[in-house]
Formats: structure tokens, C-alpha cells, sequence
């Protein structure tokens, strides 16, 4: 009887996947497969789209970033666009400090610290990152989206001993930019930082620092943050 059972059991399957004609007749599994890969391309395509429409629209602050984040040591995998393979990391500052001329120790000190960032935008066209660590007070820095070195503004660095050219702008994709010209260091010398979300979730944001030097290749570095509850 149970041998009977299971032949029934074998039959009935076969009936259910298969049309007869040697063709198989999709199960809801496929239907729920197929249907979660549309869903992700549907958003990663909206996602692109909207970002080129406020570009189209004007260079104007990235709405979508303005929030609290807290630095995180990575993003999972899961949570950014479909065409990133690995998981997101967090770099250490090293790199571009050495490139400023910090001590090595300074490198140390700063990697181990948890940065706050709280980004607004004061109107359309206007971008404000206030960042903060356990060790410093509130750093402000805001300024203008009309293109770099447009509208400069004279500031000081957080030590005051230094002064350097700020300004900003929108990449085509949409993308913030601080562009700060270290005018105390000469002609070419640049510092940018790049700030926009991972993906169309909203729950993470990437932090790119360039430092550009004449005659040297670009020292990039990506810190990772999550959005503060």
C-alpha cells in the first residue's frame, strides 16, 4: 500500500510540472523566482532615473542624503546595487593623512574613532555636512552647488593654522561634491569629498575622499556610514 502510495505521489508530481508535450509547466516557484528578479531591476532602474532627473533638473542639493549617519566598518552585500559583487568597506584615513603630511600616529588615533555626520540641505543648492567625533567638537562645513571653484569661500582648517578655497557641485549622476583647493599648499593641490547613498534603500551612505597633488595619482578613499534611526 505505501509503495502504491508513493507511485501515486511520483505520478502526480509529474503531472503537476510537466504539460505532457515534453515541456514543463512553470511551478510558483519559478513564477516567485522570475518575479524577484524584475522587482530588482525595476528598482535599481528607477533608482538610476531619478538621480538623472535631478540632474536634468538642475544642480541642486541631494535631498535623499540629508539625515544623521553613523560610520559602520562595512555594508552587506545584500544591501547594495545589484551589480556590486563584494561587500562595501570602510577605509582607513591613512592614505590621504600621509598624503597631508599627518604623523603616522595621528593615522592610528583616527582610524579608531566613530565619525557622526549630520548632512541638510539649508535650500536647493546649498549642501551642509556637520561631522563629529568622540575626541572633537562639531565641525561645520556648507557651502554653494554651482561648480568647483565657483563661489569660492575662504575658510580655515580644524587646527586654524592653514587656510583653503571651499566650493561644491553635482556630478552628473547627481552626486554632492565639497571641493576644497589647499591654497596654503600651491597650484593643483585638491582635497573632494563625495557623498551619496549606496543604493535606492536609503539605509546606507558612501563618504569618498580624493586627495589630488600635482604630479601624483589620486589617493581615494571610501568611508561607509548607516542612517540613524
Amino acid at each position: 500500500a505505501r509503495r502504491n502510495a508513493h507511485t501515486k505521489k511520483g505520478i502526480r508530481e509529474q503531472m503537476s510540472t510537466h504539460d505532457g508535450k515534453g515541456g514543463k509547466i512553470p511551478t510558483v516557484s519559478d513564477f516567485v523566482e522570475k518575479f524577484t528578479e524584475k522587482t530588482s531591476e525595476q528598482m535599481k532602474s528607477s533608482f538610476i532615473i531619478a538621480k538623472f532627473a535631478r540632474v536634468l533638473y538642475g544642480k541642486k542639493c541631494d535631498q535623499s542624503i540629508a539625515g544623521t549617519w553613523t560610520q559602520v566598518s562595512r555594508v552587506p552585500s545584500s544591501t547594495t546595487t545589484v551589480s556590486d559583487e563584494d561587500e562595501k568597506t570602510t577605509d582607513s584615513l591613512c592614505p590621504l593623512l600621509s598624503g597631508l603630511g599627518a604623523p603616522a600616529f595621528v593615522c592610528g588615533i583616527v582610524d579608531r574613532l566613530t565619525t557622526t555626520l549630520t548632512i541638510s540641505c539649508t535650500d536647493d543648492y546649498t549642501l551642509r555636512v556637520v561631522d563629529k567625533t568622540p575626541l572633537t567638537k562639531e565641525n561645520v562645513t556648507e557651502t554653494g552647488l554651482r561648480g568647483i571653484g565657483k563661489e569660492e569661500t575662504r575658510c580655515k582648517t580644524k587646527g586654524g593654522r592653514k587656510e583653503y578655497m571651499l566650493s561644491g557641485d553635482v556630478k552628473m549622476d547627481g552626486t554632492n561634491q565639497f571641493a576644497c583647493r589647499l591654497i596654503s599648499r600651491g597650484d593643483g593641490w585638491w582635497t573632494i569629498s563625495e557623498r551619496s547613498l549606496t543604493d535606492e534603500s536609503g539605509k546606507y551612505l558612501r563618504e569618498r575622499n580624493i586627495l589630488r597633488a600635482p604630479g601624483k595619482k589620486d589617493v581615494v578613499v571610501d568611508r561607509y556610514f548607516e542612517r540613524s534611526k
